[in-house]
């Protein structure tokens, strides 16, 4: 799995590691997930470190996330979520397509 998370209890937020190639279906099994930790736990603060992910999958599948998984997964939109930016730059440039498409919805 190229994806972890764990609770951090003094800073009260979930700490995600991606590493490794990550495919549309990581990023949809990390998001449902990552979705019913926050139902079950009450958390809604998250750090991604994604400095060693290198994304495989496509721009539609980082789109789908915020527009429709999070939306069919009923995800808090109160959630707050930091990311590390990764080191590929065409894996920045989704991180940041995908902080603009959460901004817009």
């Amino acid at each position: 799995m190229p994806w972890s998370y764990k609770y951090n209890p003094t800073l009260k937020i979930v700490e995600v590691v991606y590493s490794g190639e990550i495919t549309a279906r990581d990023l949809g099994e990390s998001s449902s997930a990552l979705i019913a930790l926050e139902k079950e736990k009450g958390l809604n603060w998250f750090i991604i470190d994604a400095t060693e992910m290198k994304l495989t999958a496509f721009l539609l599948d980082v789109y789908d996330l915020p527009t429709k998984q999070y939306l069919e997964e009923s995800a808090d939109r109160f959630g707050r979520v930091a990311v590390l930016l990764p080191s590929c730059s065409k894996t920045r440039e989704a991180v940041h397509f995908y902080e603009t498409v959460c901004k817009n919805r």
